[in-house]
Protein backbone atom coordinates (compact mmCIF):
# COMPACT_ATOMS: atom_id res chain seq x y z
CA UNK A 1 0.00 0.00 0.00
CA UNK A 2 3.03 2.61 1.32
CA UNK A 3 4.46 1.98 -2.42
CA UNK A 4 1.26 3.08 -4.20
CA UNK A 5 0.55 5.97 -1.95
CA UNK A 6 4.90 6.90 -2.33
CA UNK A 7 4.17 6.93 -6.06
CA UNK A 8 0.97 8.80 -6.05
CA UNK A 9 2.55 11.62 -3.74
CA UNK A 10 5.64 11.57 -6.18
CA UNK A 11 3.69 11.91 -9.44
CA UNK A 12 1.64 15.02 -7.88
CA UNK A 13 4.76 16.43 -6.43
CA UNK A 14 6.34 16.10 -9.90
CA UNK A 15 3.33 17.25 -12.00
CA UNK A 16 1.53 19.83 -9.80
CA UNK A 17 -0.70 21.03 -12.66
CA UNK A 18 -1.84 18.00 -14.16
CA UNK A 19 -2.72 17.23 -10.15
CA UNK A 20 -5.06 20.50 -10.23
CA UNK A 21 -6.14 19.25 -14.16
CA UNK A 22 -7.50 16.23 -12.65
CA UNK A 23 -9.23 18.30 -9.43
CA UNK A 24 -10.99 20.33 -11.77
CA UNK A 25 -12.10 17.70 -13.92
CA UNK A 26 -13.47 15.31 -11.29
CA UNK A 27 -15.22 18.40 -9.60
CA UNK A 28 -16.98 19.05 -12.98
CA UNK A 29 -17.63 15.32 -14.12
CA UNK A 30 -19.09 15.15 -10.54
CA UNK A 31 -22.19 17.21 -11.26
CA UNK A 32 -22.43 16.59 -14.88
CA UNK A 33 -25.81 14.37 -15.97
CA UNK A 34 -25.46 11.23 -16.05
CA UNK A 35 -21.46 11.16 -16.48
CA UNK A 36 -21.53 11.73 -12.43
CA UNK A 37 -23.47 9.04 -11.69
CA UNK A 38 -21.52 6.71 -13.95
CA UNK A 39 -17.52 8.33 -13.35
CA UNK A 40 -16.63 8.23 -9.40
CA UNK A 41 -15.64 11.87 -9.49
CA UNK A 42 -15.75 12.69 -5.54
CA UNK A 43 -13.24 9.45 -4.52
CA UNK A 44 -10.78 11.12 -7.46
CA UNK A 45 -10.94 14.66 -6.24
CA UNK A 46 -10.11 13.58 -2.37
CA UNK A 47 -7.56 11.06 -3.19
CA UNK A 48 -5.29 13.76 -5.73
CA UNK A 49 -6.26 16.73 -2.95
CA UNK A 50 -5.07 14.00 -0.17
CA UNK A 51 -1.65 13.25 -2.21
CA UNK A 52 -1.13 16.64 -3.14
CA UNK A 53 -1.46 17.45 0.80
CA UNK A 54 1.22 15.09 1.41
CA UNK A 55 3.59 16.60 -1.20
CA UNK A 56 3.86 19.68 0.43
CA UNK A 57 1.27 21.46 -2.35
CA UNK A 58 -1.01 24.14 -0.69
CA UNK A 59 -4.74 23.45 -1.06
CA UNK A 60 -6.03 27.23 -2.01
CA UNK A 61 -5.84 26.13 -5.21
CA UNK A 62 -7.21 22.77 -5.19
CA UNK A 63 -10.24 24.57 -3.16
CA UNK A 64 -10.39 27.27 -6.00
CA UNK A 65 -11.02 25.28 -9.00
CA UNK A 66 -13.10 23.01 -6.99
CA UNK A 67 -15.67 25.35 -6.66
CA UNK A 68 -15.08 26.60 -10.30
CA UNK A 69 -15.96 23.06 -11.35
CA UNK A 70 -18.74 22.20 -9.47
CA UNK A 71 -20.25 25.41 -10.57
CA UNK A 72 -19.50 24.51 -14.57
CA UNK A 73 -20.82 20.92 -14.11
CA UNK A 74 -23.77 22.19 -12.82
CA UNK A 75 -24.23 24.54 -15.07
CA UNK A 76 -23.74 22.46 -17.82
CA UNK A 77 -26.52 19.93 -16.21
CA UNK A 78 -28.88 22.97 -16.39
CA UNK A 79 -27.89 24.19 -19.78
CA UNK A 80 -28.93 20.56 -21.51
CA UNK A 81 -32.37 20.81 -20.00
CA UNK A 82 -32.81 23.58 -21.20
CA UNK A 83 -31.93 22.70 -24.45
CA UNK A 84 -33.38 18.70 -24.97
CA UNK A 85 -36.23 19.72 -22.27
CA UNK A 86 -38.56 16.66 -22.48
CA UNK A 87 -37.12 15.04 -25.08
CA UNK A 88 -34.51 13.91 -22.20
CA UNK A 89 -36.78 11.38 -21.46
CA UNK A 90 -36.69 9.24 -24.41
CA UNK A 91 -32.82 9.15 -24.25
CA UNK A 92 -30.65 6.92 -22.08
CA UNK A 93 -30.27 6.43 -19.39
CA UNK A 94 -33.48 7.98 -18.05
CA UNK A 95 -35.94 5.97 -20.71
CA UNK A 96 -34.70 2.88 -19.22
CA UNK A 97 -34.62 4.26 -15.83
CA UNK A 98 -37.05 6.72 -15.57
CA UNK A 99 -36.57 6.50 -11.76
CA UNK A 100 -33.61 8.79 -12.17
CA UNK A 101 -35.98 11.54 -13.08
CA UNK A 102 -38.63 10.77 -11.55
CA UNK A 103 -36.91 11.53 -8.13
CA UNK A 104 -35.27 14.23 -9.20
CA UNK A 105 -37.97 16.11 -10.50
CA UNK A 106 -40.56 15.30 -7.00
CA UNK A 107 -37.36 16.75 -5.10
CA UNK A 108 -36.77 19.39 -7.50
CA UNK A 109 -40.82 20.18 -6.78
CA UNK A 110 -40.66 20.18 -3.48
CA UNK A 111 -37.68 22.79 -2.78
CA UNK A 112 -37.64 24.88 -5.67
CA UNK A 113 -34.86 27.00 -6.09
CA UNK A 114 -33.68 25.81 -2.71
CA UNK A 115 -33.13 22.10 -3.97
CA UNK A 116 -30.56 23.63 -6.63
CA UNK A 117 -28.42 23.77 -3.66
CA UNK A 118 -29.32 20.79 -1.44
CA UNK A 119 -28.77 18.16 -4.57
CA UNK A 120 -25.28 19.13 -3.86
CA UNK A 121 -24.71 16.32 -1.09
CA UNK A 122 -26.98 13.73 -2.20
CA UNK A 123 -25.60 11.27 -4.83
CA UNK A 124 -27.68 10.62 -8.04
CA UNK A 125 -29.60 13.88 -7.30
CA UNK A 126 -26.61 16.21 -7.40
CA UNK A 127 -26.34 15.51 -11.29
CA UNK A 128 -29.93 15.04 -12.14
CA UNK A 129 -31.63 18.33 -10.30
CA UNK A 130 -29.93 20.49 -12.50
CA UNK A 131 -31.01 18.89 -15.24
CA UNK A 132 -34.50 19.10 -14.00
CA UNK A 133 -34.34 22.48 -13.00
CA UNK A 134 -33.02 23.36 -16.65
CA UNK A 135 -36.01 21.12 -17.82
CA UNK A 136 -38.61 23.11 -15.72
CA UNK A 137 -37.49 26.59 -17.50
CA UNK A 138 -35.68 28.07 -14.08
CA UNK A 139 -34.86 31.22 -14.51
CA UNK A 140 -31.05 31.57 -14.84
CA UNK A 141 -30.53 34.14 -12.30
CA UNK A 142 -32.08 32.11 -9.63
CA UNK A 143 -30.25 28.81 -10.91
CA UNK A 144 -26.57 30.43 -10.81
CA UNK A 145 -26.79 32.03 -7.26
CA UNK A 146 -27.72 28.51 -5.72
CA UNK A 147 -25.24 26.41 -7.74
CA UNK A 148 -22.81 29.14 -6.93
CA UNK A 149 -23.36 28.92 -3.14
CA UNK A 150 -23.62 24.75 -2.74
CA UNK A 151 -20.58 24.74 -4.84
CA UNK A 152 -18.69 27.34 -2.14
CA UNK A 153 -19.85 24.83 0.25
CA UNK A 154 -19.10 21.51 -1.17
CA UNK A 155 -15.84 22.80 -1.78
CA UNK A 156 -14.39 22.83 1.59
CA UNK A 157 -16.34 19.88 2.71
CA UNK A 158 -14.41 17.68 0.44
CA UNK A 159 -11.06 19.08 -0.27
CA UNK A 160 -10.16 20.04 3.65
CA UNK A 161 -11.10 16.27 4.70
CA UNK A 162 -8.38 15.04 2.15
CA UNK A 163 -5.76 17.31 3.38
CA UNK A 164 -6.31 16.10 6.49
CA UNK A 165 -6.59 12.11 5.33
CA UNK A 166 -3.14 12.90 3.55
CA UNK A 167 -1.36 14.48 6.40
CA UNK A 168 -2.44 11.96 9.01
CA UNK A 169 -1.09 9.44 6.48
CA UNK A 170 2.09 11.36 5.85
CA UNK A 171 3.08 11.56 9.56
CA UNK A 172 2.56 7.83 9.84
CA UNK A 173 4.93 7.38 7.11
CA UNK A 174 7.30 9.09 8.54
CA UNK A 175 6.60 7.78 11.88
CA UNK A 176 5.31 10.36 13.42
CA UNK A 177 2.43 8.74 15.23
CA UNK A 178 1.22 11.57 17.88
CA UNK A 179 0.61 14.11 15.23
CA UNK A 180 -1.11 11.21 12.98
CA UNK A 181 -3.56 10.74 15.80
CA UNK A 182 -4.61 14.47 15.92
CA UNK A 183 -4.78 14.62 12.29
CA UNK A 184 -6.92 11.32 12.18
CA UNK A 185 -9.01 12.50 14.69
CA UNK A 186 -9.83 16.10 13.22
CA UNK A 187 -11.05 14.25 10.40
CA UNK A 188 -12.76 12.35 11.96
CA UNK A 189 -14.87 15.09 13.57
CA UNK A 190 -14.87 16.85 10.18
CA UNK A 191 -16.22 13.64 8.25
CA UNK A 192 -18.80 12.86 11.20
CA UNK A 193 -20.20 16.38 10.98
CA UNK A 194 -20.29 15.81 7.21
CA UNK A 195 -22.25 12.83 7.29
CA UNK A 196 -25.26 14.59 9.77
CA UNK A 197 -25.20 17.07 7.49
CA UNK A 198 -25.85 14.33 4.79
CA UNK A 199 -28.27 12.35 6.47
CA UNK A 200 -30.53 15.71 7.56
CA UNK A 201 -30.58 16.57 3.47
CA UNK A 202 -31.26 12.69 3.02
CA UNK A 203 -34.28 12.47 5.55
CA UNK A 204 -35.49 15.64 4.06
CA UNK A 205 -35.66 14.11 0.34
CA UNK A 206 -37.86 11.37 1.81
Amino acid sequence: MWSLINDAVALVALYPGCALAVVFAAAIIEAVAVVGILVPGTPILMAVAGAAAMAGQPMVPFLILSVVGAVIGDFLSFWVGRRFSVRLRRMWPFSRWPALMDNAVCFFARYGTYSVALCRFVPVLRSTVPLVAGMAGMRQRRFVPANVASAVVWAPLHIYPAQMAGLSLDRLRTGHWGSAVLWGVVLLVCCAAAWMLHRTILSRTR
